[in-house]
C-alpha cells in the first residue's frame, strides 16, 4: 500500500512543476538557514534558471541569491540580486539583525528605486474600438524578457497563450471570435528563465472585460445566451490538493528515514545522551512529521472543496432560474435578465 502511495505521489511530482519549483526553493532556505552560503547561493541560482517561479517564489529566490553573495564579499552581485527582488515585491523587508554587509546592498538597492521614476508594472485596457486589448510594461531596470497573454470568451476554461515581445506598450489584436464579447485574460511578464515578474489577473482568477451586447433592433426579440459552466476552479483545486497530498507522503518518507537514523547505532555511542548525539536528526524528524500532517490536511481540504465546486456547479447550471429582478444563480456567478 505504501509503495502504491509513494507512485501515486511521484506521478502528481513529475507532473506539477510549482511543487518542483517549490522544492528547489525550499532546498535554497535549508542552506540558507545552515548558514551554507556557497550552496544556498548556488541553488537559489539553479532555481531561478530552472524557470516556472511563481511572483512570490521569484522574489524569495531573488532575496536569498542577494543575501548568499553579500555574505561572501560580492556586493555588486548582492545589490543587483536585491535590485531584481524589491522590483518584484516593493514592500520587501530585510531583518534588521542581519549584518550591515548583508544589509548595505539591500539599502543601495532600496535607494536605486527610490531615485527611479518609474517601477516595474504592467498593465492592459480594451481599446476604444474593441478590436485590440493595450498593454503598457514598465521595465525600468530592463529584467522583463517577454509578455505571456492568455485570452479567451469569458466563462471558457482553457485559454490559449500568446507570448509577446517586451515593449513598453503592445496592441494585441482580439482573435475574431473575441470581437464583440466579452473576454478574460492573464497577463505576465517574464524574465529570461521563465519567471514571473508581475502579473496581471492569473490562470484562477483571470480579469474579465465586460463587452455589453448591442442593443437588439426594434421588434427583434434575443435568444437566451446558453449557459457555459468551468471547470477551472474545481480542476484547480483537485490538483492543488493532489500536490499537496504528494507533497505530505514525501515528508512522509523523509521522517520515516530520520526515525530509522534516530533508532540507529550511531545515535548510542557512549559517553552521550541520544539527544545529545543526535538533536539535529530529531528536530528534523519532528518537522517533517508536522509537515506531513500539514500537507495532509491542505490536500484533503483542497479535494473537498474542488468536489463541493463541481456539485455546486452541476446543481446550479442545471437548475438556474430568475428570481428578483430577473436575476438568479448560474454556474459560479449570477445572472440577470429583464429591465432595471
Amino acid at each position: 500500500m505504501r509503495a502504491v502511495l509513494w507512485l501515486s505521489g511521484l506521478g502528481v511530482l513529475l507532473t506539477t512543476p510549482a511543487f518542483a519549483q517549490s522544492r528547489a526553493l525550499a532546498e535554497a532556505e535549508r542552506a540558507y538557514q545552515s548558514v551554507d552560503f556557497p550552496a544556498a547561493h548556488a541553488l537559489a541560482k539553479k532555481a531561478l534558471e530552472a524557470g516556472g517561479a511563481d511572483r512570490e517564489q521569484t522574489a524569495r529566490l531573488y532575496v536569498l541569491l542577494a543575501i548568499s553573495a553579500a555574505a561572501q564579499g560580492d556586493s555588486e552581485a548582492a545589490k543587483a540580486a536585491f535590485v531584481s527582488a524589491l522590483a518584484v515585491d516593493p514592500t520587501l523587508k530585510l531583518d534588521k539583525g542581519l549584518s550591515p554587509k548583508v544589509r548595505d546592498p539591500y539599502l543601495e538597492a532600496r535607494g536605486y528605486w527610490g531615485a527611479s521614476s518609474e517601477r516595474l508594472a504592467l498593465s492592459a485596457k480594451p481599446s476604444s474600438d474593441r478590436e485590440h486589448l493595450i498593454i503598457q510594461l514598465s521595465d525600468p531596470a530592463s529584467l522583463v524578457s517577454k509578455l505571456e497573454l492568455r485570452i479567451a470568451e469569458a466563462g471558457v476554461a482553457t485559454r490559449p497563450s500568446f507570448q509577446l515581445s517586451a515593449t513598453p506598450a503592445t496592441r494585441f489584436a482580439l482573435p475574431s471570435q473575441l470581437r464583440g464579447r466579452s473576454y478574460e485574460y492573464s497577463l505576465r511578464a517574464l524574465d529570461r528563465f521563465g519567471n514571473v515578474l508581475a502579473e496581471r489577473g492569473s490562470d484562477a482568477d483571470p480579469e474579465l472585460v465586460r463587452i455589453a451586447p448591442a442593443a437588439p433592433s426594434k421588434g427583434s426579440t434575443l435568444a437566451p445566451a446558453p449557459h457555459t459552466r468551468s471547470y477551472l476552479l474545481p480542476a484547480t483545486l483537485g490538483v492543488a490538493g493532489l500536490g499537496a497530498i504528494a507533497a505530505g507522503v514525501v515528508f512522509q518518507l523523509e521522517r520515516e528515514s530520520d526515525a530509522r537514523a534516530w533508532n540507529s547505532a550511531s545515535c548510542e555511542q557512549a559517553g552521550q545522551t541520544r539527544i545529545q548525539q543526535c538533536q539535529g536528526v530529531d528536530d528534523s524528524r519532528e518537522r517533517n512529521q508536522h509537515l506531513a500532517l500539514g500537507f495532509y490536511a491542505a490536500g484533503g481540504a483542497l479535494l473537498t472543496g474542488s468536489l463541493i465546486a463541481l456539485i455546486a456547479g452541476r446543481t446550479t447550471s442545471s437548475t438556474a432560474h430568475a428570481g428578483w429582478l430577473g436575476c438568479g444563480v448560474a454556474g459560479a456567478g449570477v445572472s440577470c435578465s429583464g429591465r432595471f
